[in-house]
């Protein structure tokens, strides 16, 4: 996360000099249509989240971002895929919905060029299910685990962003900086040949994974019995950082 937040300020302030140059001209294009590349990189390259910005008056807009979300199989420390992100049906969606403020005294141009803060509100749901397969070290199949998943949050929080208009018609949206209140709904539950133990590979790959995916999981997935279908509900903080291209009109 820190490595892409960084790639996005280098990369945005490397076009600064690129933005409008007549800033009469932009407030006559109120809208933006925007792709947001983040959940391509983060959740998995078959992930689509469109975003759509309306400029209300010289220094506010609101915007509003929904897409389908689809985890790519993860891999473990030796780089080798986790088998059972391999054999499950995945889904999920992404709603968010942000108002914008725009400094009037620090941009040099109207809305929705420069610097800007607000707040924002969003729920981010991810899903799986089906059959995994588990294997031995010499590659033989020991277990057969179902899998039934499903995370939702719902996140009220604040974000820092700078968006740039190019050439008056294209957008590069750098949402930098998002932290958030966030509830998590967690369920899981599992129907294996052989029951799992908390100490089974299985349990560590997959607690491994949620380790890099969810803030606070190892305080999440304590106590879960993986031997039958649980839920549990946590509040935690969440992060929303992102880069978006759009086209304005």
């Amino acid at each position: 996360m820190n490595k892409i937040i960084l790639i996005a300020i280098l990369f945005g302030f490397s076009l600064n000099g690129w933005s409008q140059e007549d800033s009469t001209k932009v407030v006559e294009h109120k809208n933006i249509i925007r792709w947001n590349l983040t959940p391509m990189i983060v959740v998995g390259p078959k992930s689509v989240v469109i975003g759509y910005e309306r400029v209300i008056n010289s220094s506010q807009a609101i915007s509003l971002n929904v897409g389908y979300l689809e985890l790519a199989p993860r891999t473990n420390v030796d780089g080798e895929k986790i088998q059972f992100f391999g054999d499950v049906k995945r889904g999920g969606f992404d709603v968010t919905l942000d108002y914008r403020f725009y400094f009037k005294n620090r941009n040099k141009y109207l809305a929705p060029d420069g610097l800007y803060w607000g707040p924002y509100a969003s729920v981010y749901n991810l899903n799986f299910d089906g059959k995994s397969k588990v294997y031995d070290d010499f590659g033989n199949e020991i277990n057969r685990v179902g899998i039934d998943a499903s995370l939702t949050m719902y996140s009220l929080g604040v974000q820092l962003g700078y968006q740039f208009i190019i050439k008056k018609r294209f957008s590069i949206d750098l949402m930098l900086v998002g932290p958030s209140f966030t509830r998590y709904a967690f369920k899981m539950g599992f129907d294996a040949d052989v029951p799992l133990d908390p100490d089974d590979p299985f349990y560590k790959g997959l607690e491994a994974i949620f380790s890099k995916l969810i803030p606070g999981s190892e305080i999440i997935l304590d106590g879960v019995d993986y031997t039958k279908t649980g839920s549990t509900n946590f509040n935690y903080y969440g992060f929303r950082y992102g880069i978006q291209l759009g086209y304005v009109f």
